[in-house]
């Protein structure tokens, strides 16, 4: 099981956000909690480790700086990994606020760890400097994490057209899905989903259109093909070459002749 600290809370009715449940654990390795159901709102926040989240039929690997959310009256099972079992840190709440956390897209995700370390250093073995207070401390935090959830616009849209537009200025650079989604602060695998969703291709396949039609258009401009293999991102020309005639139907070398 590992180690755990919990903290006893006063059901003081808050209205917008009423913190139910606190607490964080070492886990052991492997060790597994669920299937499970609650009444409430749970956010867990991975501080370090690995471990994986299930939800329904859906399996997510989380590590440090992740959070998964659990929803009131449904089934959810999580364990740590063998290898590297997690800490993680968790909050209960309810309340008409707690609501938003429907709003989100996936019920995982990335967040900076400056609130739950806050947290995580107000569990120790003495409540004492700020038992009195401790609710509306968590309800403080809890404010802290909704407003860097909800600053970030959520749109479906919002986050496919900013895919688009950081790959169209900087389709030159080593770029990969992981920095994409890292830019965007949004998970990877969502963010691949989503994209696809409403794009009809995956984002490294967008990426490479885009690449192949700058280089087209470098070649069209007079460019050498060297030149328009380095200028539309691509360190080896082999690779290049291969990938333009699958798009083009010709080499570059072709194309150049031709344009």
């Amino acid at each position: 099981m590992g180690k755990i600290i919990s903290c006893v809370l006063r059901n003081k009715q808050f209205k917008d956000i009423n913190p139910v449940d606190f607490g964080a654990q070492q886990c052991a390795p492997c060790y597994k909690f669920g299937p499970y159901i609650r009444q409430y709102y749970l956010m867990h926040y991975v501080l370090s480790g690995k471990g994986v989240y299930i939800r329904g039929d859906k399996t997510y690997n989380l590590s440090k700086g992740e959070f998964f959310l659990i929803y009131p009256d449904e089934v959810t099972t999580y364990m740590a990994d063998k290898n590297e079992p997690w800490e993680y840190i968790w909050v209960g709440i309810t309340g008409e606020l707690a609501k938003r956390f429907n709003e989100l897209e996936s019920p995982v995700g990335r967040l900076p760890e400056t609130v739950f370390r806050e947290l995580r250093s107000m569990l120790n073995d003495d409540f004492s400097g700020w038992d009195n207070m401790k609710e509306e401390y968590i309800v403080t935090a809890v404010h802290r994490i909704m407003a860097q959830l909800f600053a970030r616009p959520s749109n479906n849209r919002h986050y496919t057209s900013r895919v688009k537009a950081f790959i169209n200025t900087s389709y030159m650079k080593d770029i990969s899905v992981q920095e994409i989604a890292d830019e965007l602060s949004v998970d990877r695998r969502y963010l691949s989903r989503l994209f696809k969703e409403k794009s009809g291709v995956g984002i490294k396949d967008y990426l490479i259109s885009v690449r192949l039609e700058n280089a087209a258009r470098f070649l069209s401009s007079g460019y050498s093909v060297n030149e328009a293999c380095e200028l539309c991102g691509y360190s080896d020309r082999s690779n290049f070459s291969r990938m333009f005639r699958k798009k083009y139907g010709v080499w570059p070398s072709e194309y150049l002749q031709k344009n």
